[in-house]
């Protein structure tokens, strides 16, 4: 599925079925950014998508940006064009919005503020992550943690099975011919720091958070998905995180393994089995500000995986998660099992890896 610009910009505003030229309003910094959003996440040159620009600064009119040329609003044919506003600031976005109203441009219809980059992406992706609604209804998966627990030798047995991993599993590689079905990083610091690790290694189709996408400084990753987060549950730290019911928008649980389960339930397993999710730190924090250090340094299945940094994990949203995760499956006929060997994830009932 490709992302062609004007057709889907054109589900937005109908002037474009009716061959409106394309301008943008702003030659700075911003433009880069938008840029760079399409390029990393469309594989598609925006520059490539409009027909020139717009500037406040008369200096700047009859020069040429990103090989356009910069223009003042009067020099357009208003009637047949669409302006998409590069400007960050609300207020200038407003006052924009404003003065284009004496040229007969309106909102929503000719004109679109500084996040219609945004919307137009994820408008996109929502569409893209279709595929994968009850693409496994009625089955079974398996999603694999990275704590001390998990062994080689069990993922030799999980080689016919669909499987969701994370992060650094690929340190694992090495033991065992078992590979995931599905990966997922969303860990913005870690993300950055084992993309070349990531690129050598996932073959399977991965999603990964916006955010971390798009911090790197390049990107060229292929079979990949993108979703955005969201962190209410972080404003509101004493209520339990929602479910997501939508892969696109990922509701927040500070835990990567939270995320997989949202997807699992999305592609319409029912029933799912965890391995290797010990839900062990080696430093936590509760929701009062306590700190809480785990007995053992040893958090991952190898003493290469290091953290990313030193952090303390948020040990009160986590389980809060794992609860909603709960709750929401036995209320959906998923059900949850926790095939860890060992560890302190209790909010499941634990099965015998075994007898699998």
């Amino acid at each position: 599925m490709s992302f062609d610009f004007r057709t889907e910009l054109g589900k937005i505003t109908p002037r474009i079925a009716q061959g409106a030229k394309v301008y943008v309003w702003g030659c700075g910094a911003n433009w880069e950014y938008i840029c760079k959003q399409f390029k990393y996440l469309v594989n598609v040159n925006i520059d490539d998508c409009i027909d020139g620009f717009i500037d406040s600064d008369v200096n700047k009119h009859g020069t040429v940006f990103h090989g356009k040329r910069v223009c003042a609003i009067s020099d357009i044919d208003t009637a047949n064009s669409v302006i998409l506003i590069s400007v960050i600031s609300k207020k200038i976005n407003i006052e924009i919005a404003s003065k284009l109203l004496n040229f007969g441009m309106y909102d929503f219809n000719s004109v679109f503020r500084m996040d219609w980059a945004f919307a137009m992406l994820m408008r996109y992706e929502y569409k893209r992550l279709l595929q994968f609604k009850d693409k496994h209804k009625g089955k079974r998966c398996f999603i694999i943690g990275n704590g001390p627990s998990l062994l080689a030798s069990d993922l030799d047995k999980l080689k016919n099975e669909i499987t969701f991993a994370t992060n650094k599993i690929y340190l694992m590689f090495d033991k065992t011919e078992w590979r995931p079905s599905y990966y997922v990083c969303e860990e913005d610091v870690m993300f950055k720091q084992i993309y070349n690790e990531i690129k050598i290694n996932i073959k399977c189709p991965a999603f990964y958070s916006l955010d971390a996408i798009l911090q790197l400084d390049e990107f060229n990753l292929t079979n990949f998905y993108f979703d955005c987060y969201d962190f209410r549950s972080v404003w509101t730290p004493n209520d339990k995180p929602s479910f997501s019911e939508e892969m696109y928008l990922m509701q927040c649980g500070r835990t990567v393994t939270y995320s997989c389960l949202q997807r699992a339930a999305y592609m319409g397993f029912s029933e799912i089995y965890l391995l290797g999710i010990d839900n062990t730190f080696t430093r936590g924090v509760k929701l009062n500000g306590e700190l809480v250090y785990g007995s053992s340094a040893k958090t991952h299945f190898v003493k290469e995986y290091k953290a990313t940094d030193i952090y303390s994990s948020q040990i009160d949203v986590i389980n809060a998660a794992y609860q909603t995760a709960r709750e929401y499956c036995e209320q959906h006929n998923i059900k949850i099992r926790n095939a860890t060997r060992g560890g302190e994830l209790e909010v499941f009932e634990r099965m015998n890896f075994d007898d699998l």
